[in-house]
Parts: C-alpha cells; structure tokens; sequence
C-alpha cells in the first residue's frame, strides 16, 4: 500500500484522537504500576515531636523516630501529612521508609537526605527545596518525577524529572519512570551513566515541549565531557507546542546524544518537532547506539552529527531499525550525516518508511579525512518527494566511503532521484526498484535514477530495475554483466562497474578457468600488459587478439602462451605475429605478456584471455 500524506500532522493527530491512545486524550496509567503508598502501621514520626509546616528543622525529631523503629518489629517509618524541614539525613538499610499524600521532605539548601533502606510513595510530590536526595542501591525499583512536583499543571517538569535522574547512583544506575503527561521548557540532562527513561508507552506517555530558545528536550551528555555509558530512553512521545504551520518557532532537538557508550532510544514518537530546523533526534557519537521503532516528525527527522569530544568516531557499531520519518522541510532529508562524520559499521535495517523531502539518506562530506566504512542500508521505502531533483540515497564523501550496501529499497515520488554516489568503494545495489513519478516538478524534468562516476570503484548491481529516469556511469566502464531484455526494460540482474585501468585482475572464474578482458584504443607503438606470462606462472592460457581502425587496418588472431610466458600463434591474419615486427599486431613473450600495436596507426581493441 502506498502512503498519501498531505498534510503529516494533521493524519497523526487524527489518528490517535480516532484511537484514543494519546494520554492526554484520556488514557489512564495502570495502577499496577503506580509505587504503592504502603500501609500505616509502623513507627510514626509525628510521635517523636516534630510540627509539621513550621519552618524549623526537624531532623533530630525523625533521627529519634529512625532510632526506635530500628528497635521495633515492623520497623516501617511512617510520615503523617505537613511539611518536614531537614538538613543531612540517613534513613539506613534497617528503616523501610513510607510517604503517603500529604507529607513532604523539604530538604535544606547543600543538605542531603539520603534513603539507603526501602522506599514507597504514591504519584504525588514527596520532596521539596533545594537540597538533595539520593537514594541507596536496591531502596527503589524505579523513581518518579512527580516526587519531586512534576504534574500536568506544571509549566516545566524538567526540573524535577532531572532531580529524578539525579537521586539515584552510578551503580546500579536508575530507572525513570515518566508515567502521565508533562510540560517542558528547558532540559532533562541525563548526565550520568545508567539511566533509563521509561514511559509507559510512545502514546500513553507525552511530554510537550515548548522551550523559549534553542535547545534539546533531552540531552544525554557527560559534564566532564567524557563518554556516558549504559543509558536509554523509550516508550514516550514527544510533542512540540506551537502550530504545525509557523516555520518560525523556536528551534529545538528531540534527543541529542553525545559521547554515547551502549544507549537504547526504542518506541518513541516525536511530533511537530518543527521550526527553524528542528532536530527529532540528534547522534553525536559514538558507538553501540540502538535506535528501533520511532516515527519521527520533524524538518530533520534523524541527525548523524561529529563527535564535539572525540574526532576519528562518530558513530560505530550502531543500528537504526524500523524508522517512520517524515520531513517537516521539503527540501530537507529524512536522514542527514553531517559533514566531518567518521562512521564505521552503521546499519539501517527491519522496516523504513521515509516519507517526502527532497532526499531519503543524504551525506554530503567536504571534511572528513579518513575512510569511513561498512555502511547497510536495507528495507526502505522512500514515496511522496516533495522537491525535484535531490535522490533516494545520496552520498559524496570527501576521503573514501568503503563497503557500501543499497538493499531492497524501493521509491521514488515528486521527482525525486534514484541513488548518487561519488568516492565510494566496494558498493554493492541489490533489489533495488526505482519509479519516477513526476509530482511537481517542471515539465521536461528527467529525474536521474543512478549517477555514478569513477571516483567510485568495484560497484556491483543486482536485479536494480531502473523503471524510468537517466542512467549515468560517467567514465567507469562495466567490468562484468548481463540484463533482462535491455531494450524494454532498464533491468540490471548482475553488473559489475570500475575504473578504466584500474588494474582488474582476473574476471569470471568458471571451473578453474580464469577470464579477463578488454576493449579500447592502443595508439601505435603502445602496449598493453596481460595478467598472463611467466611473472604470474602462467601454466597454459588461450589469448585472442582483434584490431581494427575502422578503415583499412584489420588483423586478428589466437595465440596459445604456454610455461615461462612463450607465446604460439595458433591461427590468425597476415598482420599477426609472436615477435616484434613493423607492420604486425604482435603478442609478445616475456615475464608479462604484452600486445603490441605495429601496425602503423591507432586501432581499437578487443582482447580475451582464458588462463589457468
């Protein structure tokens, strides 16, 4: 089925009110899964003296409370409603601590309350004032931001969901749970390894960012710009404020990654992620980045951007696997890779839907100085171009692009082109369905379905079916080939392109038996080198020989080589010989065997070598 958008957001929005899964149209968080509130028997502060909502410090009134309940059978600390001023404070491993609605922890400025035992609370605020909390390895399975005051009222959570990143140590890390709907306007900083950002899925749980600069909604980044490890972010979805229409909205970032080791982004959503070229989700390095199941609206859907840390590793070892993106920008792309970016070992796979802009995968590189390699790109479907001209997959890299795979991708729309290439090596285009559909391009436009050109090399295509638009191949010449009734149908089932005289070695091997060919101009007095003669070992070869100038010159003949590059003339023209001769096409003997052209003028060749 192919898709027709016309106008994207609208289609999601109407989707999700037709569905009733967006959470702030009335979707519930399952209670099974809200921290429980625990029971009221146990140790009860309120016995040890403390006034609640007095502004005076209570500290050693819980410590006296902590004291006893450590002596008690049951040994639950248990809050009563009001306010409860601290400085530093332990709750130890002994103490089971129990918060119900209506009583809050205001930690005083440079304090610290720590909870090293069990913790519970329901989804209300817990914590107050400018200290901080910590809590020890095992107190909690995971922490909410609404301890910390995060409610749908609230015009910015980001403060306290980043008090929840922050409460929780390195080891064993924190899990996040962000369960409801929020307002954000400025950034969650994930700042530290080990934490997951957990919704209850990408349309139950919406975080609507309206920020009043640019900036990303979250940032996963290191503060001492070292790498951060472990992290993750999924089952959430992202809403930008602000009409889908005003292009001139603040820009922002979705997500922005930096100097990521192991991070996870799966089930995310990002809508009307538009304005001043908004970013869905931003890679700024480095490696072992997953991202799987995300549909992304935004004028640049996915950014794959350098390392500001680290130069030579941008991107490594990374997977992006079922992607629904779709361009806010019409002349934009649904996936960029900045100039300057140094990948290895990158794979677009499972299903990918890249809906309009002016280009699928776009990378453009005037800076990178070293050779980025093993690039997959599998399973995409581009449709619906919105500009002309542009192309499916797009790359021209600056140094050398290696190991480049084109598999199974199918498009195009708007005009839109098929795939361009410069400086890249070793491609192999497998499946590859490429349909020009007009759009709005002006009448006359031809859309380019393949350029190529030799500052690529070794580029091998199978079963490309161009159905439509220009085939360019510059001055690379086809190696190897074969096609399905050319005259009808632009069908590619094998071929194999390279660079003229790029030192081919030996072609199709059937059974042992090497093949090698050539055809071009061989100016008198020129040789041409074969892969056959002494030097290589030749054991016994079959060589055949044609030269013609069009005109009067016409000579051609079958020469056997045998052991240590001895060549025989088997049968031939009167113009052939085995020595060097004026006026004769030779084959000449030696540690490589050559022909050479004596026959008084420039002639085109065809040569064939069968050799084992």
């Amino acid at each position: 089925m192919v898709c027709r958008v016309i106008y994207p957001v609208h289609f999601f929005f109407s989707m999700l009110v037709g569905l009733g899964i967006w959470v702030g149209l009335g979707a519930a968080h399952k209670s099974a899964e809200k921290p429980s509130q625990g029971a009221t028997t146990g140790t009860h502060v309120a016995d040890f003296g403390p006034v609640p909502n007095d502004g005076k410090d209570d500290t050693k009134a819980v410590n006296a409370a902590i004291a006893a309940c450590q002596g008690s059978d049951t040994r639950v600390l248990y809050f009563s409603g009001g306010t409860f001023d601290l400085s530093n404070i332990t709750f130890p491993t002994t103490v089971s601590v129990v918060i119900p609605n209506g009583a809050v922890l205001k930690v005083s400025d440079g304090a610290i309350a720590r909870f090293d035992g069990p913790f519970s609370a329901g989804l209300h605020q817990v914590f107050s004032g400018p200290g901080q909390t910590q809590f020890g390895a095992g107190a909690v399975v995971e922490v909410y931001p609404q301890w910390w005051g995060a409610s749908p009222a609230s015009s910015d959570s980001s403060p306290a969901i980043n008090k929840a990143i922050n409460s929780s140590p390195s080891l064993p890390g924190v899990n996040v749970r962000l369960s409801g709907t929020f307002n954000c306007q400025t950034t969650v900083h994930v700042n530290r390894h080990r934490v997951k950002l957990i919704g209850d899925g990408m349309y139950a749980t919406q975080i609507t960012f309206n920020p009043s600069s640019p900036m990303a909604l979250f940032e996963f980044s290191h503060p001492d710009k070292s790498v951060i490890a472990q992290c993750a972010i999924r089952d959430i979805g992202l809403l930008a404020a602000g009409d889908y229409k005003d292009r001139e909205r603040v820009q922002k970032t979705g997500i922005r990654i930096v100097d990521a080791d192991i991070i996870e982004v799966r089930n995310i959503a990002i809508h009307n992620w538009g304005g001043n070229h908004s970013i869905g989700l931003q890679v700024q390095g480095r490696q072992l980045v997953f991202v799987e199941n995300v549909t992304i609206l935004a004028d640049l859907p996915i950014l794959i951007d350098k390392n500001p840390d680290i130069e030579w590793i941008s991107i490594d070892h990374s997977t992006f696997r079922n992607t629904y993106l779709l361009p806010m920008d019409p002349n934009g792309p649904s996936v960029k890779i900045a100039s300057g970016v140094a990948l290895h070992n990158v794979v677009f796979d499972g299903t990918n839907a890249w809906v309009g802009g002016k280009y699928g995968l776009y990378w453009d590189d005037t800076e990178t100085k070293g050779v980025s390699m093993n690039l997959s790109i599998k399973n995409v479907r581009m449709e619906n171009g919105t500009a002309h001209g542009g192309a499916m997959i797009h790359i021209d890299h600056n140094y050398n692009l290696m190991n480049l795979v084109l598999e199974n991708i199918y498009g195009c729309g708007g005009g839109v082109g098929g795939i361009y290439l410069r400086k890249c090596t070793s491609v192999t285009l497998q499946n590859i369905f490429y349909t020009p559909v007009r759009g709005n391009a002006p009448a006359g436009y031809v859309p380019t379905a393949l350029d190529i050109d030799d500052s690529s090399s070794n580029i091998a295509l199978i079963n490309a079916f161009w159905n439509g638009g220009l085939v360019k191949t510059g001055n690379l010449i086809k190696t190897f080939g074969t096609n399905s009734n050319p005259a009808k149908y632009d069908n590619r089932l094998i071929e194999v392109y390279d660079r003229p005289n790029n030192g081919q070695g030996e072609g199709l091997v059937l059974y042992g038996t090497k093949t090698w060919c050539h055809s071009g101009t061989l100016e008198d007095g020129a040789s041409l080198p074969l892969p056959v003669g002494a030097g290589p070992k030749t054991k016994v070869a079959t060589v055949t020989v044609s030269a013609s100038d069009g005109e009067d010159i016409n000579q051609s003949a079958q020469f056997l080589v045998g052991g240590q590059g001895r060549t025989i003339k088997v049968v031939g023209t009167d113009g052939t010989s085995t020595v060097d001769m004026a006026g004769k096409l030779c084959l000449v003997p030696g540690k490589r065997v050559s022909v050479l052209n004596r026959l008084g003028g420039s002639v085109d060749v065809v040569v064939t070598v069968f050799w084992r």
